[in-house]
């Protein structure tokens, strides 16, 4: 009788090991299929635009003095006339640019929204480095790129994702 239960026993825990590793591997298909589906493409744009914003913020008073340069080799009557051209097209492209990036957020958000589970968007937002790191150079750059990944969340209006490393290979 004692054997018969002691294999009783052991076939439950077999039966139990199995039914875990099945939903682990469930859970895992499901996450992955949830951030395909996500296309973080827009996510993606979104957190590398930030970053040319930021270096260009930067970089601004280079910029500048360019500028003033070209300005000054115009003719002087045609001054105002070009000056104000430039302007309007400016200001045209800047809120063109401006709309194209909040549409840009906007999906960003619902894709990392429509994304179930803490632990997937976890992996989606490693995903974004992930793919996203490779395109840059240097270490401040990837720094930055962690901070606008790990941003994300708060900024499209969702719960924080604790505990997750969105560089998971960066040493401690």
């Amino acid at each position: 009788m004692a054997k018969l239960t002691f294999l009783i026993a052991l076939l439950a825990v077999l039966v139990l090991a199995v039914h875990a590793s099945t939903t682990l591997r469930s859970r895992e298909s499901s996450c992955k299929k949830q951030i395909e589906r996500a296309n973080l493409k827009h996510c993606e744009r979104h957190v590398m635009q930030r970053i040319q914003e930021q270096e260009e913020e930067e970089e601004e008073g280079e910029g500048e003095e360019d500028r003033i340069r070209k300005l000054r080799g115009i003719i002087k009557h045609h001054h105002h006339v070009v000056k104000s051209l430039r302007h309007r097209n400016s200001q045209q492209q800047q809120q063109q640019e401006e709309e194209e990036a909040q549409e840009q957020f906007e999906k960003c958000c619902e894709e990392l929204n429509d994304i179930n589970s803490q632990r997937c968007k976890c992996r989606a937002l490693q995903q974004i480095f992930e793919n996203q790191s490779q395109q840059l150079e240097g270490r401040e750059q990837e720094e930055q790129l962690e901070r606008e990944v790990e941003k994300l969340p708060r900024s499209c209006g969702l719960r924080p994702i604790r505990g997750c490393e969105v560089n998971p290979d960066e040493e401690e």
